[in-house]
């Protein structure tokens, strides 16, 4: 096993993420330790490590959620706070957070997305509507407007949060494991708009388990495991070799592959 991250220097252009020799202690636990790495403009890096590697820990210290040990974070050329107060950063937890039985639709929950324009007070314009309509039929739920967020799927509440991102108009989308409990269709629809958003010049940073989803998602890949094992382009992160060794996880029809890792991408530990 290798001391040291993988080389990576992505080179395609300005950078909307720059992480710093970043540590943060939960505790008298250290949950990332000097990690340090960057996401150039218009791409999607996934980040993928086992439970309690730290990915969730990494986005909420770039959603200013927990207070770095040591080590700095900048967004979008400037400081979280500045970033996070433009606008210009949005975010879907793993948990949407929404009371099921609150007698909220979908497209209110979309609404939400416009507040850094509306303001607290002032009612939606033509503008806002539009906008709400429009990220909805971009991720194909217009049929559902009016639908309580309680009666809809999973896949589609995940749907409907990502519609939440696209109504506010950011420039970097920040997800944490964005694909649980998410169907097949929805999955694709989720893929497909994320891809259009980097081709339109914005930046995703999403943190998943699953490996399936990797190849047809990431420009590149940052293996955590506490620190940064590796950060790279697709093909020389997600290698059976790398994820092995380094993760201790094998891929879906991976040389040595017994028919128990088959079912699941990770069988020496559990990714998420």
């Amino acid at each position: 096993m290798t001391d040291r991250p993988l080389p990576f220097s992505p080179d395609a252009g300005p950078l909307a993420v720059v992480v710093s020799d970043l540590t943060v202690d939960r505790g008298q636990v250290r949950a990332l330790d000097a990690v340090s790495l960057s996401a150039p403009r218009g791409e999607i890096t996934v980040l993928l490590g086992p439970n309690g590697s730290g990915k969730s820990t990494l986005l909420q210290a770039l959603l200013g959620l927990v207070t770095p040990t040591t080590g700095s974070v900048r967004l979008l050329g400037t400081s979280v706070h500045g970033a996070l107060r433009s606008g210009r950063v949005a975010a879907v937890p793993q948990a949407d957070g929404i009371d099921e039985h609150f007698p909220v639709t979908a497209a209110e929950v979309v609404m939400q997305g416009r507040r850094h324009f509306t303001g607290p007070w002032r009612r939606p314009s033509g503008r806002d509507r539009d906008a709400v309509a429009d990220a909805l039929e971009r991720v194909g739920l217009s049929g559902l407007a009016s639908r309580r967020i309680g009666e809809l799927s999973g896949g589609q509440r995940r749907r409907v949060m990502l519609a939440r991102c696209l109504a506010q108009e950011a420039d970097l989308l920040l997800l944490d494991e964005p694909f649980n409990g998410m169907d097949a269709g929805s999955e694709e629809v989720y893929i497909d708009v994320l891809r259009e958003l980097t081709a339109g010049g914005r930046t995703v940073l999403v943190s998943t388990h699953h490996l399936g989803t990797v190849e047809r998602l990431a420009d590149s890949v940052a293996l955590l495991n506490g620190s940064l094992v590796a950060h790279g382009p697709v093909a020389e992160t997600t290698t059976p070799h790398v994820l092995s060794t380094l993760l201790g996880a094998r891929l879906p029809g991976a040389a040595d592959s017994t028919p128990d890792a088959a079912a699941s991408p990770v069988t020496d530990r559990a990714v998420s």
